[in-house]
């Protein structure tokens, strides 16, 4: 996610489908696939490498928004194959089973940023 300039991991979602949404993913029934998700979340800029997050701050900057979201994976040069990038992206809270605990911390992060950003610009 894009906030008021600065980039925030929300989710990566694993599947064999080349087609994926994070609620269709094969999240939930795969530990190792959570492990990911949460090591992304932790610590975005490492799991990514220099390249492909100045990929996506150049993004960001060309888009120039205050929010936005940017759905992309990496290929096997690591870097950026973006599939969308726009300002209609939500940002769901992690549903109520226990194996998503590791979500919620950074969703409600992404969340009050949103939040005092829309303070910030409201005042």
């Amino acid at each position: 996610m894009m906030i008021d300039g600065q980039l925030y991991p929300m989710h990566s979602a694993i599947s064999q489908h080349w087609k994926i949404h994070y609620f269709t993913a094969e999240m939930a029934d795969h530990p190792q696939h959570r492990a990911e998700d949460a090591a992304f979340l932790e610590d975005m800029p490492r799991v990514l490498g220099p390249r492909a997050m100045a990929a996506l701050q150049q993004i960001r900057d060309a888009l120039g928004l205050d929010y936005a979201g940017i759905d992309f994976s990496l290929n096997a040069r690591g870097e950026i194959l973006l599939f969308e990038a726009n300002a209609t992206m939500v940002v769901n809270p992690a549903e109520a089973d226990e194996r998503w605990d590791y979500r919620r911390a950074p969703l409600q992060r992404v969340r009050d940023r949103i939040r005092e950003m829309l303070v910030r610009r409201a005042a």
